[in-house]
């Protein structure tokens, strides 16, 4: 195994953790995606991402180690929670890609490059879309009135923009920063003469 997948690995872990001290499971989650994505072709010797993209994951993965901590320390949480659903974002586009990467190699689905950044920006949105589930059920759960008969007249309007903030904060965020994430992606993937899925699969 590569120096520069360790360190993925072992930041990936480190993130899940920190994820998982400050309640944070749909952090725990993507953490818990991205150590599967890295370790399924860790028996084909044939099949290697590119330490380009390995990098970018580590690199993204020490930026929310950060922020996580920081959020656990309670400095500025609230800001830094924004922050971490871009960050959030960007690390689900890399794990779209390399999922992708995965599904052309191993099945007998072939992707375009197109394609493959096609499925990298929809799976980064789709995460966010589970978030907004998430928090819809977490709210429920700690017992806030989150369905519309329970807000007439019950809670003020302060606490209604609240509660519709914390549902709508992962899609939106998720909306504006995965087209520039994938933008970054397709960037870094591409080498001129050279399908970047040639350059992906090849150490």
């Amino acid at each position: 195994m590569s120096v520069s997948k360790k360190v993925s690995l072992l930041l990936t872990v480190a993130v899940a953790i920190v994820s998982a001290m400050d309640a944070d499971w749909m952090w725990f989650g993507v953490a818990l995606v991205g150590f599967a994505v890295m370790l399924y072709p860790r028996k084909n010797e044939d099949f290697g991402y590119s330490p380009i993209l390995i990098w970018t994951v580590s690199a993204i993965l020490a930026i929310q180690l950060i922020l996580g901590i920081l959020i656990y320390a309670e400095i500025q949480p609230k800001t830094f929670r924004l922050v971490s659903l871009a960050v959030q974002t960007c690390i689900c586009a890399v794990y779209g890609y390399m999922l992708a990467l995965l599904i052309d190699r191993f099945t007998s689905i072939k992707l375009s490059e197109r394609w493959m950044l096609m499925f990298s920006l929809l799976f980064a949105l789709s995460v966010s879309g589970v978030y907004l589930f998430f928090q819809f059920a977490s709210l429920y759960a700690a017992g806030y009135p989150v369905f519309n008969y329970e807000l007439q007249g019950v809670v003020s309007n302060e606490e209604r923009i609240w509660m519709n903030l914390q549902l709508m904060y992962p899609p939106t965020i998720a909306t504006f920063v995965s087209i520039p994430a994938v933008l970054v992606l397709r960037h870094l993937t591409k080498r001129k003469g050279i399908s970047s899925t040639e350059v992906i699969v090849s150490e």
